[in-house]
């Protein structure tokens, strides 16, 4: 699902489904800091049980939630590698340069 698709999705909700989406995000979020060592339990497990009852809409935007979720890494699986160029400079760094090396933190944003 791309990420204009989530949007609408989201956006598309009257404020009452909005609320009910974001009380079942809330709870899941509370579920995980509940049972941090559990971190083998995805989002769309802890979701399960709520799902059943909801609205098309409602389901359909946690649906887009619970997809973006799951399109990373899970926990201590190695980032996909990815080649990026450097800010001011023609030079490219690869991900994978630094793996073993050092530790790498990335930020992703805009700033313009």
């Amino acid at each position: 699902m791309l990420k204009a698709q989530r949007d609408s999705a989201i956006s598309g909700l009257s404020d009452h489904h909005r609320q009910q989406l974001r009380q079942i995000v809330d709870g899941i979020k509370e579920a995980r800091l509940a049972h941090p060592s559990d971190g083998q339990i995805s989002a769309r497990e802890l979701a399960l049980g709520q799902q059943a009852n909801l609205p098309a809409e409602v389901r359909a935007a946690l649906e887009a939630i619970l997809v973006r979720d799951e399109t990373g890494p899970n926990v201590g699986e190695p980032a996909p590698d990815f080649c990026l160029k450097r800010l001011g400079s023609d030079e490219r760094v690869r991900l994978s340069d630094f793996r073993g090396r050092r530790p790498v933190a990335l930020a992703f944003g805009s700033y313009t």
